[in-house]
C-alpha cells in the first residue's frame, strides 16, 4: 500500500511500534499478514516478527532492493512465525558452520534455504500451522 506512515521518523526506530503501525491499516481478520518496507534508518532488524501480536500474527521485512534476498526474508519471518527460532552457528567448528550457514533460519542476510527434519515437525506443530487446519 502506497501511503506514508502516520508516524514521526523518530519513532520509527521501534520495530515492534512500527509494526503496530503498519497493522492499524487494515481491519483484523483470519490472515497473517507481511509487511514489505522501505529502508528504514535505525531500525534495529531487517526483519521482525510476532507470531502473538493481536489481532493476528505479523511480521515485517525490509526491502532489500534484491528480489531473492526479500524472498529468503520473507520465508525466514514466516519460519519466526510458526515458531521456529535462529540458527546459532559457532564459526570455529567448520563441518557445524558449513551446514548451518545453509539453513534458511541463520541470522542475516545468508543465501540458505534448508530447514531440518526437526525444524520442518516444530512448524507443522506451530499454533500457527493449526490455526489454518495444518
Amino acid at each position: 500500500m502506497e501511503k506514508p506512515l502516520d508516524m514521526a521518523k523518530s519513532a520509527r526506530s521501534n520495530d515492534q511500534r512500527l509494526l503496530g503501525v503498519l497493522a492499524s491499516r487494515h481491519d483484523p481478520d483470519n490472515a497473517i499478514h507481511i509487511y514489505l518496507v522501505n529502508s528504514i534508518e535505525n531500525l534495529s532488524a531487517g526483519g521482525s516478527s510476532y507470531p502473538n501480536s493481536e489481532p493476528e500474527p505479523a511480521s515485517f521485512v525490509q526491502w532489500y532492493g534484491n528480489d531473492h534476498a526479500n524472498g529468503r526474508a520473507w520465508a525466514h519471518e514466516l519460519g519466526h512465525l510458526m515458531s521456529l527460532d535462529h540458527v546459532e552457528i559457532d564459526y570455529s567448528n567448520e563441518k557445524q558452520a558449513a551446514q548451518r550457514i545453509k539453513n534458511l533460519m541463520t541470522k542475516g542476510l545468508s543465501a540458505g534455504s534448508d530447514l531440518t527434519g526437526q525444524q520442518i515437525d516444530a512448524a507443522k506443530g506451530s499454533k500457527l500451522v493449526k490455526r489454518f487446519g495444518g
